[in-house]
């Protein structure tokens, strides 16, 4: 068999069970980032079940190992697969599991290494997919009992990842001081912490656009409506966020009068969250829609409906009431300050009186801009900040990111001051010694990165407030903001276990 017919589609994929003359098909689904003698004897071994072998390869863009990975493009993979004798055909799987490969080819056998053997389902919601479409043709599961080797390892210690060399000396740094082993008994730390989270809830609205051109009669561009996307984001993402790492999680927020996003917000917060919404009078739950065009991604325009003024006293005073009867109760606290009104001075000096457990983000933007300022916070645990803020705020746009953390500390009584820095990574500055550790972004090439700062909020929260080495701190925030903008706004969350596979990857 030619190599140059090996290469399928999903059309032909069902072409060929349909031509398959009742011949047994095996179907082996993975990455196959770096291949060795394990992959071949799993071939093999796979082959002897049917007639015909067929490799789903993932796409690069679909590869969930983490940052630095794949480290070989999907051309070469591929280009390495048909080249091997055993195998019948390659295809190219356009998703994040095979459940498409399995319902087009509806393979007699779907097989996988023995690293799945006793995987609960319950746990890798992926293999559960898969398992229910294999189920759905009547196919059946099985495990190739050959010896396993780490593709991840070897990669690894070659220094093959897919890395910038800033990147690749802060792995070898985490490295030289801590293994895969040692990091996740540190994560365990998370399942202690109860965790409370207060702001403002948002709903973010992307509305995907085609350009058609120009209007015949008027000056103004034309373009046509394509799709929706809407999520949940401002409180209830970061609440979403934290639910998979802590013990328990509450978050107390304010929706609008109108009550036309409850349903939608309450379908999208995780069901063991805890939560008290209470109603801000002519008001509508916060609703940020963004125009996108279709094909680049790139955002358009934006339109917020939102209602920014002050809460009014009797809001206040219930606002109050609530913080007070919990704020106790948690050992980290999460404030996400976007500016939109609920967070008066009375509603701060409650927040900051638990100073020590307090971990704050304020952001400026187009409505705030001029009158929202951290400054109004005097004393809290860890402030994060984003480079372009800290400059805003000390009226500094030359001087060093240490000099102008310390113009913000003389106002702001904080422990840690964390300066994110987009694609150039983020600084983590000790301000009771001025010990400064900076860690390079693992992703530089974002979709999209609405959602990377409330992540890396949420994680150096996590990771602070469980007194986790700062090391550490930059390297899990890093990696969950690096897949937040590896995807379009928050469609899906970061959790506990895209974590520790990813520490497991990284470090192995």
């Amino acid at each position: 068999m030619q190599n140059k017919n090996k290469l399928l589609d999903l059309h032909q994929l069902r072409a060929l069970r349909l031509r398959s003359n009742n011949k047994k098909i095996i179907l082996c689904h993975g990455v196959f980032d770096l291949l060795h003698i394990g992959h071949i004897n799993y071939f093999k071994s796979a082959k002897k079940l049917g007639d015909i072998l067929v490799i789903s390869v993932t796409d690069d863009q679909f590869v969930n190992k983490g940052p630095g990975r794949p480290a070989f493009k999907i051309d070469d993979r591929v280009k390495f697969l048909k080249e091997i004798d055993c195998i019948d055909y390659v295809c190219i799987s356009n998703a994040t599991t095979s459940e498409k490969i399995i319902k087009n080819l509806k393979p007699n056998f779907y097989c996988k290494g023995v690293d799945y053997l006793g995987v609960s389902r319950k746990k890798d919601l992926k293999l559960d997919k898969e398992l229910k479409a294999l189920k759905s043709i009547r196919g059946k599961f099985s495990i190739i009992k050959e010896a396993s080797f780490s593709s991840s390892k070897t990669i690894n210690d070659n220094g093959l990842q897919n890395f910038s060399e800033d990147c690749k000396k802060y792995i070898n740094l985490i490295r030289s001081n801590f293994n895969n082993i040692n990091i996740l008994k540190k994560l365990e730390l998370f399942k202690n912490k109860k965790v409370l989270v207060i702001g403002e809830t948002i709903i973010d609205k992307y509305t995907t656009t085609e350009a058609i051109g120009k209007s015949g009669k008027e000056p103004m561009i034309v373009v046509k409506k394509k799709n929706d996307i809407k999520f949940l984001g401002g409180v209830g993402y970061i609440a979403n966020l934290c639910s998979s790492f802590a013990k328990a999680v509450k978050v107390i927020s304010f929706l609008g009068e109108l009550k036309n996003e409850k349903k939608f917000i309450f379908q999208n917060l995780n069901k063991k969250i805890k939560y008290n919404f209470l109603l801000k009078k002519n008001s509508p739950t916060i609703l940020k829609t963004r125009y996108l065009d279709e094909y680049k991604k790139s955002k358009i325009i934006g339109i917020y409906d939102l209602n920014d003024d002050p809460l009014s006293k009797d809001e206040e005073n219930k606002f109050y009431k609530l913080l007070k009867e919990n704020i106790n109760k948690y050992d980290i606290i999460i404030v996400a300050d976007y500016g939109h009104g609920i967070i008066t001075k009375k509603i701060r000096k409650l927040i900051t009186s638990n100073s020590k457990k307090v971990f704050l983000n304020t952001q400026i933007n187009s409505f705030n801009r001029g009158y929202h300022t951290v400054y109004k916070y005097k004393k809290i645990n860890t402030l994060v900040i984003n480079e372009s803020e800290l400059r805003y705020e000390t009226s500094d746009r030359n001087s060093s990111i240490l000099f102008c953390v310390k113009k913000i500390r003389k106002k702001v009584k904080a422990e840690n001051i964390i300066v994110t820095q987009g694609n150039r990574g983020a600084l983590f500055i000790n301000c009771k010694d001025w010990s400064c550790i900076s860690c390079p972004a693992f992703n530089q090439a974002s979709v999209d990165t609405i959602g990377a700062g409330d992540t890396f909020l949420a994680l150096s929260a996590l990771c602070a407030g469980s007194k986790i080495d700062n090391r550490l701190t930059l390297l899990i925030s890093s990696l969950a903001a690096s897949f937040s903008t590896n995807q379009l706004g928050n469609i899906s969350t970061f959790n506990y276990d895209i974590l520790k596979k990813q520490i497991n990857h990284i470090l192995k």
